[in-house]
């Protein structure tokens, strides 16, 4: 019988991509704002700062077990 879960080495490693992503949404939305001068929009900051957020929740629900929410 084939199990559908991943071991621990899978999981952080797949947490660890997720946070990349996150790092690289938020220097392209947030750290590029403030290089490239004074017209600072505040929207593609802020959804900067939230997919950065966003990714680092995921990842650390993904380390804590995945699917197991209730317990």
């Amino acid at each position: 019988m084939a199990q559908n879960r991943l071991i621990v080495d899978q999981r952080s490693r797949i947490a660890e991509k997720i946070m990349e992503l996150g790092n690289l949404v938020f220097i392209g939305l947030v750290v590029t704002q403030v290089i490239s001068g004074p017209p600072f929009r505040v929207a593609p900051a802020a959804a900067g700062i939230i997919c950065l957020l966003g990714a680092y929740g995921v990842s650390y629900w993904i380390m804590r077990g995945g699917g197991k929410i209730w317990r």
